[in-house]
């Protein structure tokens, strides 16, 4: 009868032993795995430097109302350009972005007309040579990506020429216009401080009266105003400090 007992108490030990082992390891503390801190959170902030390419193309509307009044006469323009740009931002909380930008571009949009009036045909041409701005920027990012709009003042550099056969005149002016410029774009960072944009911009030079000179002379050209708009699309690449 004991030999019976012992032999049972003996069984049940053995039986238990692998319960008893998985309790104690339930039981034991687990070690937390090691914390990896996140990277560093992409942020527009800084500033930048950068280049363009791009085309221009618009209108000269020229109108001489003193000397022939309800007649006008509009010339379209194109051509390319390319320059560069500076400018900083300002990232505010997750998706707002504000800055500034001022850009300059050497420019070749031109065109000509060949236009009859009160009986006297001439041909005139039109170039812009260079574009600047200095604008604000407003954009609404999410991540690498910053979808901008901008505005503010602009600068252009004109020349005109033209030439009358009835008289063998030829005429020729220059100017720099101010005027105000409004576009919007969207700008990439695609690699560490590397960003490409592409943007479109709208440049208003308003009206005014031509000075140059006329048989070699420096003169007010009586009456004859040009109203001048800019339309201009491009791409280009920025480095982010």
């Amino acid at each position: 009868m004991e030999t019976r007992l012992l032999a049972t108490a003996i069984a049940a030990l053995t039986l238990a032993h692998p319960a008893i082992a998985a309790d104690i390891a339930a039981r034991a503390p687990v070690k937390a795995p090691p914390v990896v801190s996140p990277g560093p959170m992409f942020t527009w902030t800084g500033c930048y430097i950068g280049g363009h390419v791009g085309g221009g193309w618009g209108e000269k509307r020229v109108s001489a109302p003193a000397l022939a009044p309800g007649v006008s006469a509009t010339g379209d323009t194109s051509g390319f350009l390319g320059g560069g740009q500076v400018g900083c931002n300002l990232q505010i909380g997750t998706n707002w972005v504000i800055g500034v930008e001022g850009d300059a571009s050497a420019a070749n949009i031109e065109g000509d007309i060949t236009q009859t009036v009160l009986g006297i045909t001439g041909t005139a041409s039109a170039r812009t040579d260079w574009l600047a701005s200095a604008t604000g920027r407003i954009g609404w990012t999410w991540d690498r990506w910053l979808l901008f709009a901008k505005g503010g003042a602009a600068w252009a550099g004109d020349k005109y020429s033209a030439f009358i056969p009835v008289f063998n005149e030829f005429l020729e002016a220059s100017e720099t216009r101010t005027g105000w410029v409004v576009g919007a774009g969207l700008e990439w960072a695609f690699w560490n401080n590397w960003s490409a944009k592409a943007d479109y911009n709208y440049y208003d030079f308003g009206t005014e009266t031509l000075s140059g000179t006329f048989a070699g002379v420096p003169i007010i050209v009586p009456g004859i105003d040009v109203r001048q708009r800019i339309s201009v699309g491009k791409i280009g690449i920025n480095y982010r400090f």
